[in-house]
């Protein structure tokens, strides 16, 4: 007799295959063997009309659909089949949302034959997200076993807003264990792929968004992130992805084993094909004023032009001074680097070294807040039907020497640290301007140490979890990929210690082959717009019409 937790993860299972067998017509059978770059593999088995649309640039296809030369009921099939395709090669789906998604796509095409208008600036767009959002009368399990049967009765707010805004949304994806992995494995959905290399991993939390975007299976997922989870994923398969500043994306109806939990903010952010999807769904998304049904949120505007006009100043770490970037990110930083110095029209880009404060010490704060409970509840839940914590649950949560239950008093001195921490970094950041008065609008720094990881190794999240202990927002571009001559190995290096040792050690770019090298760019609270003007800016540097 199959116990509770297979009963439960059996049912889960299913309604993911359900959902996918209804995808019409069906996908031919896939070649065997498989490569492990499969990237390539929508151009052999979906139709050249598919392709077309599901390479699109997400705001370029909502104009085609604006002029009626796509529909809305086209696109979404084209991507529903890609993303069913996405999961049979890379696992990364927990559901596809055929009826609901053909069925609103029908009513924005009535619409705009009817009216020969648009239903907002996301007109007829797909969009996907992380599971764990609620989706009316569905399953929101969180990843957790306990909760393969919990549904809800209500659409979380943030897909509310982007459906108003003529969105359509049509699958869900998968996330890890606990949802605090940078990497991407369940008890439930088992382990997602990287779709340019399938030996390594998607990122996380938000790995099935990223999976679908490396795959071109999404043109716009959403995701949370509370210690990288949308930049890494988007990073790992060399797209765009951003946390924004607490406070600005509305969060109501999501669904996670320690709401009220806010020593350290999560946020939901966009992760995209391009970065201009970014700015849309940001400035789209304020523009709805979602803090009059949301009260938490911040009614902070989007700004048009919220940089010096002509004047950008960027500084750049290029180490954490705990980890340093292996030979792929360094190329990256370079290449960037090198971009800006060689200067855009119009403007005035002065590029100033950044030096590491104390991110050793951060991340010990970082990681005492992110379970104040000491982990009581999450491991609750996971026994409460035998489900054993994962390896990267037990790196982060049983075997992290700083995870402790908390008491009021011992909390209250945890958040003076972090708030002590907070205002030593705004006065850091302010002597950047000591000469001119103008201080550094971003600062340019790896997303991570390494590219996508091989399976199990994400054991350092701090070049994005330090951004989310000052609650800056941060966003990832893409900017090369490995490449084999020229990323090879530091000899006689001398790690700085055991972190820095166990990243070093399993490099090699044979390993990494086909993998995407992003980098991130970071702003301060609540320059979210400063941020992503200046990422445009970056990204003409490097020759890009973004």
């Amino acid at each position: 007799m199959a116990t509770v937790l297979e009963t439960l993860v059996a049912k889960a299972v299913a309604i993911r295959d359900e959902s996918c067998a209804k995808v019409d017509p069906p996908l031919p059978e896939l070649p065997d063997p498989l490569p492990l770059n499969v990237t390539g593999i929508p151009a052999l088995l979906l139709t050249k009309e598919e392709c077309e649309i599901t390479e699109t640039e997400p705001i370029e296809l909502v104009e085609k659909m604006a002029k009626g030369e796509l529909t809305a009921v086209t696109v979404v099939k084209s991507y529903l089949r890609r993303a069913a395709l996405a999961q049979k090669v890379l696992n990364c789906l927990t559901e596809l949302l055929w009826d609901r998604a053909v069925a609103r796509a029908t009513l924005i095409d009535e619409y705009f034959q009817k009216t020969g208008k648009t239903l907002g600036p996301f007109h007829g767009l797909p969009i996907s997200s992380k599971e764990h959002f609620s989706v009316k009368d569905r399953y929101v399990n969180a990843s957790f076993v306990a909760w393969a049967e919990k549904k809800v009765d209500k659409d979380a707010h943030v897909i509310e807003v982007m459906e108003s805004l003529g969105a359509v949304l049509f699958a869900r994806s998968t996330q890890p264990q606990t949802i605090m992995h940078v990497e991407t494995e369940t008890i439930l959905y088992g382990t997602s792929y990287n779709p340019y290399n399938r030996n390594l991993s998607c990122g996380g939390s938000t790995g099935g968004e990223g999976a679908l975007l490396g795959f071109n299976a999404t043109p716009l997922g959403m995701g949370t992130d509370i210690g990288g989870s949308a930049r890494w994923p988007a990073a790992s398969n060399g797209r765009y992805g951003m946390r924004p500043t607490a406070g600005r994306v509305p969060m109501g109806g999501l669904i996670g084993p320690t709401p009220g939990a806010e020593s350290i903010s999560g946020a939901i952010g966009p992760l995209a094909q391009s970065r201009r999807a970014m700015e849309y769904f940001m400035k789209y998304v304020i523009g709805s004023k979602p803090w009059i049904t949301e009260p938490g949120l911040l009614p902070v505007p989007w700004r048009e032009q919220a940089l010096t006009p002509g004047k950008l100043k960027i500084g750049v770490l290029w180490s954490d001074g705990v980890v340093n970037p292996l030979p792929p990110v360094k190329r990256a930083l370079k290449i960037v680097v090198d971009a800006l110095k060689k200067g855009v029209p119009g403007w005035d880009i002065e590029v100033i070294p950044w030096e590491p404060k104390m991110h050793d010490y951060a991340w010990e704060l970082t990681s005492q807040l992110y379970y104040t409970d000491g982990g009581e509840k999450v491991l609750e839940l996971l026994a409460s039907v035998g489900e054993e914590p994962l390896p990267l649950t037990k790196w982060i949560l049983t075997e992290n020497p700083y995870v402790r239950k908390q008491d009021i008093h011992s909390l209250w001195e945890l958040h003076s640290k972090r708030d002590a921490y907070r205002k030593m970094y705004a006065e850091y950041w302010n002597e950047s301007g000591k000469d001119d008065d103008h201080p550094a609008d971003i600062i340019l720094c790896p997303a991570a140490p390494g590219v996508a990881c091989l399976h199990g190794t994400a054991k350092y999240w701090a070049y994005t979890s330090h951004w989310n202990f000052l609650d800056y927002p941060g966003a990832v571009f893409p900017v090369t990929t490995v490449d084999q001559e020229l990323d090879v190995p530091e000899k006689d290096y001398t790690p700085m210690n055991y972190q820095d040792k166990f990243f070093y050690d399993i490099y090699s770019p044979e390993k990494f082959v086909d993998a995407p090298v992003n980098l991130q760019l970071v702003a301060r609270r609540f320059n979210d717009d400063v941020l992503l003007q200046a990422m445009k800016i970056v990204e003409n540097a490097l020759g890009r019409d973004s």
